[in-house]
Formats: structure tokens, sequence, C-alpha cells
């Protein structure tokens, strides 16, 4: 069926319709002007116009540069013009997905500027999609919610292309014959649900994972029989989004468009010049000279760095490595193979972890994660000798990336909280879980002095080595540790903790016990057991519980800047009557507060807060953006964010214990009220140069980026998600069910502060709100592999950006640790040579096919000189865009013309 004719679109007339700048309320269309904002808009035009003529687009932009909001910037326009218009978008997981449901909301919100009722309308004081998204999980449930009829817009994964035979057990021929049918049923049952138009539009997010159409796969013989055949599309337009069209080869670009047009025999270069947009990342910023707006290319700010890792007076560790390595020469020298890049299990981890069995979710990106390897045998061979010695020896490399992510002092405020940020790739699968452990037990080294210098100051150094030898275990600390402190945790009433009150945010988390911190295990009241409170526990209880005079700490001043609370209240519990402190305090600061005066007890004093005393250290600026929030009634969720990571997710929590233990020692009441102003006032010496404070700051300078992109519009945040982010370094892989709260808590000044990861997080998230520092443990297989992972970083509006406008400087650290003197260094080596050759050719969609294999005989001499590093000429190195948007392009016949409705401009 022929599709209907869409007419050509301008730039200007999507100005019109979309904001790309939402800073600048009047914003318009300047071609002159050649910021990100422009560039957008010229896409979205530039999109369109192709989709009309040719019935596909590629948008191959830079990564980082706001390819979904260009491909939401046609679906709304497509909306305006065509109310009924369906739409599927596929991306490559569920929490893609996710965020493309998010950033639909908040681009009908903020980006798009009509109330029209076709794209945008009104609910209540709030703007919604007329067309909500659906998340359905599989092709199944793809076809089921179709069928319905009452949906137009509908986000699928990539990876349910591959799951149509997972229920059959047949030899894999048989097996492709029955994903084949599946798909091609599915197809059909979805082209008559759509009345034989198929979809208005299929946008096809990472667009790369379809490059192997010949590779054999589920996922590629699916896909034959789902996008259908010419005649037969399973949508009239496609829209390709990916920023390394040419992956791995210019023939990737071929296979991509194949599954959605008749590519013929057109070359990869002639479909790029017909489809294809690609626009190269600038981040404004400023001259650091002229102090005049510019633009930074990647070239002015990625800095690569080599880490190497010896064996020094690890004689153990040499030897075994050496026997290692001299049986994979022998190995390649019998059986004449070449080993892939970083398909090593040796050079990631020990063979003490490297043969843990692993349950991977299919979605892992084709396996490129992996458990075993050409070299998992020789390992254990190894292992197995080296046992009559004592044990594997230790890993140089897991070392020097402990060493990296872990501060110096973990509770030096005047180190900015960023530069404690780390994404962390891996390979290996049990490699995830090893790095966090070691990374968390580093930090607990650090934690666990400060608690036990608090604690027993007179012991702390022989018990801290003791503790560590404990596994900084809950026993230990109650047995031996905590009985030499005389502090008390009670407010001076002697009901306050007869019974432990039990923890929502006991340990529940996979793996948590095992890789987890242990430190923050101790603030946590188990579900039973012996040791199920400690003295870290009970104060924090006395944090959270309303009913405790500590509650009334960590709550907002009652005007939000510095004013004190005069009230509490008291209610009956069963037999008992209770003091109320930080409910009553809510109920104050509402202005309809349902408090009766009758109810309340005053305060002999006014009960200051730790936010009214760190009011007083905020710059000017600083309680503007504090003002907002209260303007924009967004204050008390901002309390909320950072009451939780205070407590829960962050070494405040320490600092806030340690400070009670210090000052309990020395205070001279134990009256509750009296008390508490003695501790705010013991408190407020150390407030200029501690952790609360600099994490209050980073908060505030964070929380209005962070809430617009990682909130979900339609149920606000529920900030409690951080409450399960207690340990310092936390792991991401297809196994972890729930990896949105790890990336919204990477992109807060909270924890984690390193996030390990397998390909999962490789592509399609965004971590860059607060980091500068990627980590490549294990190399990825191909440069393109290696782009998408720094791009999770690299991207518009994140940390480096903000360096960037504020001091025309920044550096994005892009770290290898390898084994110096060895193999890994050899594979490393000729990663970053071919990288170093091909990297332009691949920003220009030219590059040749990949070669993945290390060859032994090749040396790779003073390979550290192709290592970027941050230019001094950048203006010089600016390259132009491959394929930018021309005002002479060709156009469809006709003009964009909007449906009539009855729209509030």
């Amino acid at each position: 069926m022929q599709p209907d004719p869409w007419g050509a679109l301008t730039p200007e007339e999507v100005a019109k319709h979309v904001s790309f700048d939402t800073s600048q309320p009047d914003w318009s269309y300047k071609p002159e002007d050649r910021s990100m904002a422009t560039l957008q808009a010229e896409g979205v035009a530039g999109l369109w116009n192709r989709l009309s003529i040719h019935g596909a687009a590629l948008l191959a932009d830079e990564v980082g540069t706001g390819k979904t909001l260009q491909a939401l910037g046609v679906m709304a326009l497509l909306w305006q013009m065509q109310p009924d218009a369906k739409v599927l978008v596929m991306a490559p997981n569920r929490d893609i997905c996710r965020h493309w449901a998010r950033e639909y909301s908040k681009f009908v919100r903020s980006h798009y500027r009509h109330t029209d009722n076709l794209v945008r309308m009104a609910a209540g004081e709030s703007m919604v999609p007329v067309h909500g998204a659906r998340i359905v999980k599989g092709l199944h449930d793809l076809e089921f919610e179709v069928s319905k009829g009452d949906c137009n817009f509908f986000i699928s994964t990539i990876h349910s292309l591959s799951g149509l035979a997972r229920d059959h057990q047949d030899e894999w021929g048989e097996k492709i014959g029955v994903v084949r049918r599946e798909a091609r049923r599915i197809h059909r049952s979805l082209m008559r649900s759509l009345s034989g138009r198929g979809f208005d539009l299929l946008v096809l997010d990472e667009a790369h994972y379809f490059r192997n159409r010949d590779g054999g796969t589920q996922r590629a013989h699916a896909s034959l029989e789902f996008f259908g055949t010419t005649g037969d599309r399973l949508a009239q337009r496609s829209l390709l989004l990916t920023a390394t069209p040419s992956h791995a080869a210019m023939d990737d670009v071929k296979a991509m468009l194949s599954y959605v047009m008749d590519v013929g025999d057109e070359s990869p270069a002639d479909l790029l010049k017909k489809l294809a947009l690609r626009r190269l990342r600038r981040m404004a910023g400023r001259d650091r000279d002229t102090l005049h707006e510019r633009a930074f290319q990647k070239s002015a700010y990625r800095h690569e760095q080599a880490r190497p890792a010896t064996f020094a007076n690890d004689s153990s560790a040499e030897l075994f490595f050496a026997l290692y390595q001299k049986k994979l020469v022998q190995i390649q020298a019998e059986s004449g193979r070449r080993f892939l890049y970083g398909y090593l299990e040796g050079f990631e981890s020990a063979p003490k972890t490297g043969l843990q069995p692993d349950q991977v979710e299919d979605d892992a990106t084709e396996k490129r994660d992996y458990h075993h390897a050409p070299d998992t045998q020789v390992l254990s061979d190894l292992a197995k000798a080296f046992e009559l010695l004592g044990g594997p020896p230790d890993h140089p490399k897991y070392d020097k990336q402990v060493e990296i992510c872990t501060p110096r002092d973990v509770f030096d405020a005047g180190l900015a909280l960023h530069e404690n940020k780390h994404l962390v790739f891996v390979r290996r699968i049990p490699s995830v879980r090893e790095i966090t452990r070691r990374i968390n037990r580093a930090y607990d080294r650090q934690l666990a002095r400060r608690i036990v210098g608090a604690l027993a100051p007179e012991s702390a150094h022989g018990l801290e080595d003791e503790w560590e030898k404990h596994n900084w275990s809950r026993d230990f600390f109650n047995s031996r540790i905590a009985p030499l402190s005389d502090t008390t945790f009670s407010d001076g009433r002697d009901d306050e903790f007869d019974t432990p009150r039990e923890d929502n945010t006991a340990d529940d988390d996979l793996d948590e016990s095992v890789v987890g911190s242990q430190i923050a295990n101790l603030f946590v009241v188990k579900k039973a057991g012996s040791d199920r409170s400690t003295h870290c526990s009970n104060f924090r209880l006395r944090l959270r519980n309303s009913d405790s005079i500590l509650s009334l700490l960590l709550e907002p001043a009652l005007d939000f800047k510095q004013d004190c609370y005069r009230h509490y209240t008291r209610r009956q519990s069963g037999s008992r009557w209770r003091d109320e402190y930080a409910s009553i305090a809510r109920e104050s600061r509402q202005p309809d507060s349902p408090v009766h005066v009758q109810e309340l007890e005053n305060f002999d004093k006014p009960m200051p807060t730790l936010w009214g005393k760190m009011y007083a250290h905020l710059t000017k600026r600083e309680r503007c953006l504090l003002n907002r929030l209260v303007e924009q009634k967004r204050v008390e969720s901002f309390a909320e964010y950072v009451k939780h990571g205070f407590v829960f997710a962050s070494p405040v929590m320490v600092e806030l214990f340690c400070w009670h233990v210090e000052f309990s020692r020395r205070c001279s009441t134990g009256l509750a009220h009296p008390r508490y102003l003695e501790f705010i006032d013991f408190i407020e010496k150390r407030l200029e140069r501690s952790l609360a404070l600099a994490y209050f700051r980073s908060a505030l300078a964070s929380f209005e980026t962070l809430s617009n992109d990682f909130v979900d519009a339609d149920r606000g945040q529920d900030w409690n998600v951080l409450s399960r982010l207690h340990s310092p370094a936390a792991f991401a892989s297809g196994e972890v069910s729930d990896r949105h709260r790890l990336i919204l808590g990477f992109n807060t000044p909270f924890f984690p502060n390193v996030l390990v990861a397998t390909s999962v997080l490789q592509e399609g998230v965004n971590l860059h709100l607060q980091c500068t520092k990627v980590h490549h443990y294990g190399i990825a297989w191909t440069p393109g592999d290696n782009e998408q992972r720094v791009g999770r970083v690299d991207r518009l509006f994140g940390k480096v950006n903000e360096q960037l406008a504020k001091n025309g400087a920044a550096d994005l650290g892009i770290y290898y640790p390898y084994l110096e003197r060895s193999l890994d260094e050899e594979q490393l080596a000729a990663f970053v040579e071919r990288k170093y050759y091909v990297e332009s050719m691949m920003d220009r969609c030219q590059l040749e096919k990949e070669d993945s294999g290390i060859d032994l005989r090749h040396s790779h001499r003073e390979w550290s000189q192709y290592l970027r590093t941050p230019a001094e000429d950048a203006d010089s190195q600016t390259a132009d865009d491959p394929y930018p948007f021309r005002d002479t392009d060709k156009k469809p016949p006709g003009k964009y013309r909007p449906a009539d409705s009855g729209r509030d401009n």
C-alpha cells in the first residue's frame, strides 16, 4: 500500500512547534547559529523529508547529541498532521524502553509548544501526552496490545526478536524454522490489526544491532520475517538511529537498512548520502582567554591514559602469569589460532573468581560478556598446581583498578564529589562482582577506621586490623568494639530503644551480603538474629523515627532557610504516650496544616536543623537555586532526596554517627531537648569542612537536571530508591533486574560512586551528570563499542559540558589498566593503535572491516603515543560534519500541513 504523502518540512516550521532550547522561552531557529539546538531542528526537518521521499532515514549523529529528542520531534509532527498514526519504537532492552517513555513525557511537557489535544493535553495542572506510551515485553504482547486498537504508541525491545523459540529444544536448524514461522505469523497478525497498512512509523534505536543480517542468529532470522519485504513492510516509513553506523565495517550500513527497504545494489556510501544525517557533537563552552562562547569537540577534552599494573614484590603472581603466557603462546603455535581482543579470561580475573557460574539475562548484548574463554582450561590447570603453594596468587590488575577508583580520603570534603565517580566496563561477567567487592572493601577500610576512632580512640589501630580480619563483621563490632564506648543511644527516655524496630531497607539485594559494603550493613536493622541491631543501626533509626528528637536533624528549616521549629506534639501509642517531632515539623511546613493549636507542646527554645545551619554557608547562587525550588513547589521533594542520600547512600551517615559518638563523650546533659541543642552546636563548628555540606551543595546544584531527566513525570520520584544504594560500588550485569536505580544513583552525588558494568550499560543509557571517568578494564570488542562506552559519559549537558561552560576546559579521563610486560599489554597496544587509525574513518562512516584478533607475532612498540590527549590547538582540529543538513537537499512535493485543532498556544 502506497504511504500517504507527508509534504516538505523546514527547520523554521519545526521550530514553530518544538523548542530545542528550553532555557530560552522565545527560542527560534536561526541558521547562522550553529548550536546543537539549531542542528536538532535541522535534524527533524532533514529526517522528515528523507522519510517522506524514500520511506527510510538514518540518524547517525555522534553519541550524546540528542538523537532520541530528534526522533520524538518527528513523531510529534506526525501526530500533529495525522492524529491516528501508529508508531512503534524498538530499543535494545527494557531499561532503554523505559528511558524512551520518560523522554517522551519530558518532550511533550517541556519541548512541544502547543496544548492542541493532538500531541499534548492538559491534565489538571500538568501537561501530558495525548498518546500514552505503552511498553510491551515481547512480540506476542505487542501482537495482543495492537489488536486491542486502543493505543497509538508502542515501545518494545529488540531482544524480543531473540526469544521466539525459547521453549523449543529442537536442533538449531529446526529452531530457526520455528523462529521464522512465528515471526511471519506475528507480522501477518499485526498487519491485519493495522488494516493492512502497518505502522505509520517504525523507529529502531541502536540500529547497529541489526548489522549482522547474515549472522545466522535467531534475531537476524526473526527480523527478516517480522519487518516484512517490499510491498508488505511492517511500517510505511522507518527511522534508524545509531551513533556508529559503520560499527565494524561499511557493509553494516547496507545490512541495517535492508531490513526496512529495498537497498538493491546501491553502495553503503550512496545509501548514506541519500538517507543519512551525521553531525558531530559540539559542546557549548567558554573560551578561557576571551571568555566568549565557543563550541568544543571531543579532541579538546578526551584524555586517554594507560594504567600499568606490575608484579613488584609478588613473585608468586609473576610466576603464575609467566607460566600462563607461555601456555598461551604454545596454544597459538600449535593451533595457529588468533585470540580475540579481550577474550582471554586470565587478564580480567584470577582463577578463583574466573570459574564461577552465573546466570546471564538474555538481553546481554550478543553474548559480548562471557564466562568461559579459550584460556579457561589453562587457568584451571594452573590454579590446581598452585594450590600446593597456598592457592592462586592475587591479581595485580584488580589491585590497580581498586587503587584508581578509591579516594585517598573518603572524608576529604575539599575534593569535588564528582571526582569519586567512576564507570568501569568489563568483559568477564564474574569480574563485575569481584571488582565491586574489592572496591567496597577498600572503602570499608576507611569507614571502619573512622568508626573505630570515634568509639574506641585509645585502641583504634589494633582493633581496626583485627576487625578487618573478621571481614568487618557485625558480631565483632557488637562484642568487641561497641562495648568500649560509653555512648548512649537514647534521648533521655528509658523506652527509646527497648525493642529495635523493623528496617524496611534490610539486605534483600542480590549478592549485597557478599559484594556490598559491610560497614554500610552495620546501619541496617536485620530481620532476625542476635545481631539484628547495632549502635549504628539504632542511630540511623533515631534519625528516621518521628518520635526521636534527632528526627528533626535532617528536616528542612521551617521556612526552608534558617527558621527554627517551636512546637512538637504528644500522641498515644498503645498504653504509652510518645513525643512526635519530624511528623509535626512536616505538617508545620504546609500552608494548609491540619494541626490544631491545642494539640501542640512548646519547645523551651526554638529548635534548629542541620539544613538551617548549612544554609548559612550557601553562596548567593545556591540560595537562589533553593528559592526557585520553593517557588516551584519542589522543595519538599528535594528535602526527601537529600535526607535519603544522607541516611542511606553516602558516607555522611558515618560522619553523623561519629559526630554523635564524639559529642556524647563530652555532653553535659541527658535531657533530650537541651542535648539536641548542644549536638547542633557541636555540629555547627564542624560544618564548613564537612561531607554533609559538600553533599548538600552538590545535591542542590544537580537536583533540577536530575528531576527533569530521570523522574517519571506521571508518578513523580519516590526517593526511597536511594535506600537500596548502601554501597560505594555497585555492579550492573544481565542478572541485575533493577538497573534503573543504579543509573539514577550514579547520576546523583550519592552512591554508587563506582559502577562496574558489562555491556548491558554500553548503549542507550545516560551516565553523564556526575561522572568524568571511564575505565576499560576489559577492552571493547571494536572501536565502535569503545566509542559507545565512552558515550555514556561524553554527552551534552553532563558534567564535562558543565566544566567547559564554567572553566573553558574539561578532562574526560579514559583509562586502560593492563598487566605490564605481558600479553595483556600486547593486546591493549594492538587495540589502541588500531583504534587511533580508524577513529577518523569511523567518524566519517567510512570504516572498513574491523579485525578483532590479536597476532602474538606482531610487536607494538611505543604504543602509548596513540593514546588521545586534549589538543591545545583544538580549534584547528575541528572536523566538518560528514553528512550535514543542507537547505538545498531534495524535498518532497507539497508542504507540511498540521491537522486542525483547538490549539491553545
